[in-house]
C-alpha cells in the first residue's frame, strides 16, 4: 500500500470548500487567500490521484470521489481533534469534549436542559450530541464513537451495559378535536374503528410494541406505515389516523396533538444509559453521567398523570419541556 503524507491543512481546506460550496467563502473562514486555498486542494488531489471538485465559473461541487472522501476526511479531523482535546482533558479535568449518542425523543425533550445545566458547571467542555435510532445509538457506543448512549432497553448485545433511569409509557396520539380526546377512561376497543398509523418494523419502537402487546391487546392492522415517529405524528395531525407513540415524543402543550392513556394498554419502555461493558468512562463523561443521574429523576405523579387503571404512582415519566420542533425523529 503506498504511503500518503496528508497535510492537516490540506484536509481542513478540502472540508471547508465542501462545506461552503466555494473557494472564496472557505478562504475567508480559514483566513487565507483563494489562491492559497486552491493550492492546498490541488496538492491534496495530486496526492490522492483523483479530482475532488468539479469547478466551473458558476459553482464548485464535489465529484463522486470527493463525496466519498468527505466523510473520511471529517472523521479524521474529528478523531485528531478528540485526541488533542483528550490530552487537554488529562492536563486539566475541566476541559475537553464529550460525545453522547441519544435517541431523538430524549435528544429534544431532555438533552437541551441537561446540556445547559452541565455547561453552566463546566463551560469549557464541548458536547457532541449524536441523535439517531436505537440501533445507531448502540452502534456508536459499541464502536467508541460515543462516550455513552441514552436510549431504551431491548438491545441484546453482550458488549453493552444498560442502566435504567426511568420508565416511559406509550400513549395514543390523537388530534385534540377527536371526539374521545376529553374522555378520562379509555380502552383500545373504543378506537377499533379508527384508521391506525404505525412505524416500520425496523423501528426499535415497533419491535418493542410488537413484543410487549399481547395478541388481544394489539391495535387493528394499520392502513398507513411510516418510517419515523415524526412522520407518524404528522399523519395524525393531518387527520389521517391515530397511533401509539412514546410519551416523550409529544409536547403536552401542543395545540393540535394530544397523548391519551389507554386503561388496557399499559406498555412502557425502560429509558437509561448505555455504556461499553467493562470500560471506564473518561473523567468528563463520568461527570456528565453523574449530572444526568442527578437531574433525570421522575417527580411525584400529578392527578392528571395517573393511569385509569391506577398504575404509575411514583413511576410516571417526567413531563417533557416545551420545545421548538413539533415532531421527534424515530427511535
Amino acid at each position: 500500500m503506498p504511503r500518503i503524507n496528508f497535510d492537516l491543512q490540506q484536509l481542513q481546506a478540502f472540508v471547508a470548500v465542501a462545506d461552503r460550496s466555494g473557494f472564496r467563502a472557505a478562504a475567508e473562514d480559514l483566513h487565507l487567500s483563494p489562491a492559497a486555498l486552491s493550492r492546498r486542494v490541488d496538492r491534496l488531489e495530486q496526492l490522492l490521484g483523483a479530482r475532488l471538485f468539479e469547478r466551473t465559473t458558476r459553482e464548485v461541487r464535489l465529484t463522486r470521489v470527493g463525496e466519498s472522501f468527505l466523510s473520511r476526511a471529517r472523521f479524521a479531523l474529528d478523531d485528531l481533534e478528540a485526541a488533542v482535546l483528550g490530552v487537554h482533558e488529562i492536563a486539566a479535568r475541566h476541559a475537553g469534549r464529550i460525545s453522547i449518542a441519544c435517541v431523538p425523543t430524549v435528544a429534544t425533550a431532555r438533552m437541551p436542559e441537561l446540556i445547559d445545566g452541565f455547561s453552566r458547571r463546566m463551560p469549557q467542555v464541548r458536547v457532541r450530541l449524536m441523535d439517531g435510532g436505537m440501533d445507531e445509538v448502540a452502534a456508536a457506543v459499541r464502536t467508541g464513537e460515543a462516550d455513552f448512549g441514552v436510549g431504551f432497553s431491548g438491545v441484546t448485545d453482550a458488549a453493552l451495559g444498560f442502566e435504567p433511569l426511568l420508565e416511559e409509557r406509550y400513549v395514543l396520539a390523537v388530534r385534540r378535536d377527536h371526539p374521545l380526546a376529553r374522555k378520562r377512561s379509555l380502552a383500545l376497543a373504543m378506537f377499533a374503528a379508527e384508521r391506525w398509523v404505525t412505524v416500520a418494523r425496523t423501528s426499535g419502537n415497533r419491535r418493542l410494541l410488537d413484543a410487549g402487546l399481547g395478541a388481544d391487546q394489539r391495535p387493528p392492522r394499520a392502513w398507513l406505515e411510516v418510517g419515523h415517529v415524526s412522520a407518524l405524528l404528522a399523519m395524525v395531525e393531518a387527520g389521517l389516523g391515530v397511533g401509539l407513540v412514546p410519551e416523550l415524543a409529544l409536547d403536552p402543550r401542543d395545540a393540535v396533538l394530544k397523548g391519551l392513556q389507554l386503561a388496557d394498554v399499559a406498555l412502557t419502555r425502560q429509558m437509561g444509559i448505555l455504556t461499553l461493558a467493562g470500560a471506564t468512562p473518561t473523567p468528563l463523561a463520568q461527570r456528565f453521567l453523574d449530572h444526568l443521574r442527578e437531574a433525570w429523576v421522575a417527580p411525584a405523579v400529578q392527578p392528571d398523570q395517573v393511569r385509569p387503571d391506577g398504575a404509575g404512582s411514583g413511576q410516571a415519566a417526567r413531563r417533557p419541556r416545551p420545545r421548538a420542533s413539533k415532531f421527534q425523529a424515530d427511535d
